[in-house]
């Protein structure tokens, strides 16, 4: 969960912003409710992938699998049983439900926990990232094995494990990886939630490992309830007068780095009903200014989110004197993600709440 170094705050606008915000940022489960599955499953908020309902078979297709890339991937979905169609213009051909899977993101970790599909996972690289209590588990009895690094992957350990499918994100030279594992017989999708900016959009993901594990009605009933209460608390947050202002980052290497006003943090921020000082910025990435802008200014700031890998006051300012001059310093309204962590380090935001924006 998201822990606050101290916040001394007791009005009710700034609880339902730090709901939202949190909400944003943690995973728990949600209530099932009846969900239809439509016979063209067009996505209400992602922008990376869409699925066609064919009569025996379907079409996943991803995109923006990198930023700027107009590369689409096409993948047939077609069940163990089903005769393959003899029209091939495909980048792969998955059978489902797929049984034994490696991954390279944590953050794909959250949808297979979600999924209740954990036992599915037979590889990953630099396990020592993932915080998951249930997934360690499975790496200390060796039913998890390390393949390598993400950038480079350890092909003999990977088909020593045998993979149904490789789950991969967008990196430089995808086709070739691409066609390496696809002659393998191990066929390579590439998810780009993480491309995605609209937090909605990240949990809707979900139905893509819904469809490729073969449990689509789950995967549309999680996302339904996760919408239903992530526009709740946003509605919540409008009741707010008086928008608090907001600052986040830290600084790296003589350079403070904080999110573009068209990022996934900003629009949580957004959603929050929160003034966030650089909205009005256009990047969907990360900016690097200089120190001395963001002071003159964040310096009166109400809040300051994710400091980095600061996890006290002390420490804070013991880095940078500069951190002291900021009224969120000052005030104790700093919140940080740093402090909760897996058994070797991993920090539970970055494994869960980049993907799905529920929580409480």
């Amino acid at each position: 969960m998201i822990l606050k170094l101290k916040i001394n705050c007791n009005f009710d606008a700034v609880k339902r912003i730090n709901t939202l915000l949190i909400l944003g940022l943690l995973l728990i489960g949600c209530s099932q409710t009846s969900t239809k599955i439509n016979s063209t499953n067009s996505t209400r908020y992602a922008q990376g992938f869409s699925i066609e309902n064919k009569n025996d078979h379907k079409i996943l297709s991803l995109k923006n699998t990198l930023p700027g890339s107009s590369k689409i991937f096409r993948y047939l979905i077609i069940s163990e049983e089903a005769k393959i169609p003899s029209t091939l213009n495909y980048d792969g051909i998955i059978r489902t439900p797929v049984k034994r899977i490696v991954t390279t993101s944590t953050t794909h970790l959250a949808f297979l926990e979600e999924l209740n599909a954990t036992e599915n996972l037979v590889g990953f690289p630099q396990t020592d990232y993932i915080s998951s209590v249930q997934i360690r588990k499975k790496i200390d009895a060796g039913k998890v094995v390390d393949v390598g690094m993400s950038q480079q992957l350890n092909v003999e350990r990977i088909l020593e494990v045998d993979p149904d499918i490789l789950l991969s994100f967008g990196v430089d030279q995808i086709d070739n990886s691409l066609k390496r594992f696809n002659r393998m017989g191990i066929p390579t999708a590439f998810i780009g939630e993480w491309n995605e900016q609209n937090p909605l959009g990240r949990a809707e993901w979900i139905k893509v490992f819904g469809l490729l594990l073969d449990k689509e009605k789950e995967a549309f009933e999680f996302f339904d309830n996760t919408e239903k209460k992530y526009l709740e608390a946003k509605k919540s947050t409008l009741k707010i007068k008086s928008k608090p202002t907001l600052i986040a980052g830290a600084i790296y290497q003589d350079a403070w780095y904080l999110p573009g006003g068209n990022s996934y943090l900003a629009k949580l921020f957004e959603d929050a009903n929160t003034n966030y000082l650089w909205r009005d910025n256009n990047q969907t990435g990360s900016l690097a200014l200089s120190i001395e802008v963001v002071l003159e200014k964040g310096k009166d700031a109400n809040y300051w989110f994710a400091p980095g890998q600061h996890t006290s006051y002390s420490i804070l300012t013991a880095e940078h004197a500069l951190y002291s001059k900021f009224e969120a310093t000052q005030k104790r309204k700093i919140f940080t993600y740093a402090r909760s962590k897996g058994s070797k380090g991993g920090i539970i935001f970055l494994n869960l709440a980049p993907v799905i924006p529920i929580l409480f």
